[in-house]
């Protein structure tokens, strides 16, 4: 019996004093070239990490405490803010517009038709990524969701596209599960 989870991982974030040192190291240790992010908020750049959509992300802290931060994909960024918080989390910040700069929107809509024309097809609107937000699990730990536009859904294989956990794997965490019983 596969499992298809509520939220996806889609991307990890890591934050840096020179995002350039950083994707310097990066790009040396996985192999990999980053390209630049389309933004003109901050200098960001990324890179794919596996074949199941997640990216590698590396950008400029915004405060002394910023570090390595875990993206999940969700359907509805207002419902996953309020399981949340009832969960116990806090929003820390957004919900927030995930723009995409005017002057790259025509290049990054010919890029998507090209490699994810699904998404591209059912995409209306080119100014955004979607939306996001920062919150803290109980223990302050910092956790973020992005609602993904249509065309970067696919992309992370998010949405429509998002892929459950196959029969195997289930059956391998339900043993681990019973196994774990065992040692309280």
């Amino acid at each position: 019996m596969s499992t298809t989870l509520s939220k996806k991982l889609a991307f990890i974030s890591v934050a840096a004093d020179s995002p350039d040192n950083v994707k310097t190291f990066y790009e040396k240790f996985l192999g990999i070239d980053f390209a630049q992010a389309l933004t003109d908020q901050q200098k960001t750049f990324q890179a794919p990490l596996d074949e199941d959509g997640i990216d590698l992300m590396i950008g400029p802290k915004h405060n002394a405490q910023d570090s390595v931060v875990a993206y999940y994909a969700v359907d509805d960024l207002t419902t996953a803010l309020n399981e949340a918080k009832a969960a116990g989390g806090k929003v820390a910040w957004g919900p927030a517009a995930l723009p995409i700069p005017p002057a790259d929107q025509d290049d990054y809509k010919a890029l998507a038709q090209k490699f994810h024309p699904a998404g591209a097809k059912a995409t209306t609107d080119w100014s955004t990524v979607g939306q996001g937000a920062l919150i803290q699990d109980p223990a302050g730990n910092p956790l973020g969701l992005v609602q993904l536009a249509p065309h970067a859904q696919e992309h992370f294989n998010a949405g429509p596209g998002k892929r459950p956990l196959s029969d195997e794997r289930v059956a391998e965490h339900q043993a681990s599960i019973a196994l774990g019983e065992k040692h309280k």
